[in-house]
């Protein structure tokens, strides 16, 4: 009771971290540690070229210290940095698999219903019926062509037809222009009869 009055109850669990969460921290720490790392050669380059210009004796001793000091920092960030990465591979490999998974189960949920839909849509088929429609189809088919080849048919002329008959079919057709020409021709253009003789 004293628990449930002052607060004392069980505490809701705090969300757990996710791999994309975890993996953009870890990238962050690779880029804090790249940043000390370029400062600590920055500090060597100065301390190089204070030992090139300072002469042998306890004021050079006192600068490879320090120098050292200052390498064996970069090393242990070097390795720091590298243990970062392996960690930020191992979890991009983590979420890859994660995200294939999840992918391959999407697939499956999909082709699920997709294939109960098809069975449902199968039901309503008659496959009886269709083959009934696909026959009707083809006898409809079958006297449609009937109907263009007989509106089709052409029918015979007779071809004996002798060289007499051309000629009296083209002297007819003179004699129709001719005709056609004296119609045409004005009154006053005509030809007058000539005179009988007295």
């Amino acid at each position: 009771k004293m628990r449930r009055m002052f607060g004392g109850g069980k505490k809701p669990e705090a969300p757990k971290p996710t791999v994309a969460e975890a993996t953009d921290s870890a990238n962050k720490r690779d880029q804090l540690l790249s940043v000390k790392i370029k400062e600590l050669d920055k500090q060597l380059a100065d301390f190089k070229v204070q030992l090139k210009t300072t002469r042998p004796g306890p004021a050079q001793t006192r600068i490879k210290q320090r120098a050292l000091q200052v390498l064996k920092q970069k090393r242990m960030y070097e390795s720091q940095q590298d243990q970062v990465r392996g960690m930020v591979w191992n979890m991009e490999q983590a979420k890859f698999a994660t995200e294939n998974v999840q992918g391959a189960l999407f697939q499956a949920e999909a082709m699920k219903a997709s294939t109960a839909e098809l069975k449902n849509q199968m039901k309503k088929v008659n496959l009886s019926e269709l083959e009934d429609v696909m026959d009707d189809m083809s006898d409809l088919l079958e006297d449609t062509n009937e109907m263009s080849e007989i509106l089709s048919r052409s029918y015979a002329v007779d071809d004996n037809i002798d060289e007499a008959e051309l000629e009296d079919e083209l002297a007819a057709l003179d004699e129709l222009a001719l005709d056609e020409a004296e119609e045409d021709t004005p009154e006053y253009l005509k030809d007058e009869p000539a005179p009988e003789p007295a």
